[in-house]
């Protein structure tokens, strides 16, 4: 067995460890400030979940047929065309990583208000984390995945002791009569891409297929199982926070975390709060930052993208800071919900794109074994793509906005393997 590959418990913790970040802690208040009813908002995590877990299906069936590293940009190349793959490879280099990045240091930077660092805006502080975090990555990854795996560990302890904490205080009540019919369909949709979005990261290991331990099997047991934990983690941290009989004090708040835990009649919730919060957002930026780049040195060697970016001798210490960079760019000239939305809609493109390529090598090849056939692709297609195209015809400013963020993957496909090479 080779020491230098990633098991299978390592991978499980890699997907727990990217997802539960930004998107868990800040996405619930939110919602329930355009929504404005609990029990609809439990519903959207629960309909979410399910996406996600019929996504995450197609994906390790995916992977187990293409083991490589590379995500979106690899299938899609190989399957459809290389300049599909070159923007879904842009597509993760500003939405599927980067913006995630930005996104996961401003609420860390929100969050740290509470710690009494209030001299700071919430962009500087995070910015101050992007460094340091990317800075740490740059000079090595395999005791940064030792590290990071103990700090998941703890932080999975930590949530099950807040909800344990805070349950006292729920009244289901409010979550047993959700009020969908009144709920504005655009405040529905909207809703979905951002649960979908909190979601994001259960796909992680393709990112990095050809680093672990018999992919061909692990890669889909890794996928699932990180999945179905990372829903049901949701789902009982939601019902906890939805829940609570003051709910609507939290309407439109990022660090709802806490003022739940100061509602607590325990006074260990608020120290536990702010420790798993903290512990996630950093566990979150450190895997995020740790994946991305696998992406960019694939595109750098075949010539989609600067060859610097390439890996050297299994080392991705320039993508990681080229990453960093585009991070902060991010940061500081977007706002939190467009960062949310932009994210959601232009992930879920990609994913529909990804699941459909898998449809088409299966009517090619009926011996391929996808879980869930032909239930399971077809709903999750027509589920992301509804609210995408919802989406796209009432918000079209943001729809413009990602599509103009990724056009310069057109540029790289049709000037790179002439112009990058040199």
């Amino acid at each position: 067995m080779d020491s230098d590959k990633i098991g299978l418990v390592s991978a499980v913790l890699l997907i727990i460890g990217n997802v539960i970040g930004a998107g868990t802690f800040t996405t619930t208040g939110i919602m329930l400030g355009r929504i404005g009813d609990p029990g609809t908002v439990m519903l959207l995590w629960v309909f979410a979940g399910l996406v996600m877990l019929l996504g995450a299906a197609c994906y390790g069936a995916l992977a187990r047929q293409m083991p490589e590293s590379g995500g979106e940009y690899l299938f899609l190349s190989r399957i459809f065309h290389p300049v599909l793959g070159c923007l879904a490879g842009w597509v993760s280099l500003l939405v599927g990583f980067s913006a995630p990045i930005a996104v996961c240091a401003y609420a860390a930077g929100e969050y740290a208000r509470h710690w009494g660092v209030v001299d700071y805006t919430p962009r500087i502080i995070g910015s101050c984390l992007i460094v340091l975090v990317t800075l740490l990555h740059s000079l090595g990854t395999r005791h940064g995945l030792r590290i990071q795996n103990l700090m998941i560990s703890v932080k999975l302890l930590l949530i099950v002791a807040f909800i344990a904490l805070t349950v006292g205080e729920v009244s289901t009540s409010c979550l047993s009569r959700p009020m969908i019919a009144d709920v504005h369909p655009d405040n529905l949709a909207i809703g979905f891409i951002w649960a979908f979005f909190a979601y994001s990261g259960w796909n992680s290991v393709i990112y990095i297929a050809d680093e672990m331990e018999n992919s061909d099997k692990n890669l889909m047991w890794a996928t699932m199982i990180g999945s179905l934990l990372i829903m049901l983690i949701y789902l009982l941290l939601n019902f906890t926070i939805l829940g609570q009989q003051q709910i609507h004090n939290i309407e439109g708040r990022v660090d709802y975390m806490l003022l739940v835990a100061e509602q607590s009649a325990s006074d260990w919730a608020v120290v536990v709060a702010a420790v798993v919060v903290n512990l996630a957002l950093l566990s979150s930026l450190s895997a995020l930052i740790m994946l991305g780049p696998r992406v960019y040195a694939k595109m750098a060697s075949d010539g989609f993208m600067p060859r610097f970016l390439a890996s050297q001798g299994g080392r991705y210490h320039k993508a990681i800071v080229f990453q960093g960079v585009v991070a902060l760019l991010i940061l500081w000239l977007g706002t939190y919900e467009h960062m949310l939305t932009s994210i959601g809609y232009m992930l879920g493109i990609c994913c529909v794109l990804t699941v459909a390529g898998l449809v088409k090598l299966k009517l090619n090849d009926r011996g391929i074994a996808i879980p869930f056939w032909p239930f399971g692709p077809v709903i999750f297609i027509l589920c992301v793509t509804c609210c995408v195209i919802y989406h796209v015809y009432h918000h079209p400013l943001y729809s413009i906005a990602g599509v103009l963020l990724v056009a310069p993957g057109l540029l790289f496909w049709f000037f790179g393997r002439t112009v990058l090479k040199v």
